[in-house]
């Protein structure tokens, strides 16, 4: 199943509106530079802050799994002290 992220479809659709505000702007409809710039940072940034996102997950996952194998390891070296006191 895939999950949705909303981030990426407000990404996509800022991007499709800049599209046709430049298309629009080419074909002499009054589209400002003001609004095609604003949509091309609103789309872009949103598909960035999404992939920031992901990034923030995945880092949170890997922190947690290695503090899982660290306390291991602890519980490893804590097993070898005793043997090796008696």
């Amino acid at each position: 199943m895939v999950k949705i992220i909303w981030l990426d479809v407000l990404g996509i659709v800022f991007l499709i509106f800049a599209v046709y505000l430049i298309l629009t702007t080419i074909f002499g409809n009054s589209a400002t530079p003001i609004e095609v710039t604003l949509m091309l940072f609103l789309g872009i940034g949103s598909l960035f802050g999404s992939q920031i996102y992901k990034l923030n997950r995945e880092v949170g996952e890997i922190k947690i799994n290695m503090k899982y194998s660290f306390n291991k390891i602890k519980e490893d070296m804590d097993a070898i002290k005793k043997k090796l006191k008696v």
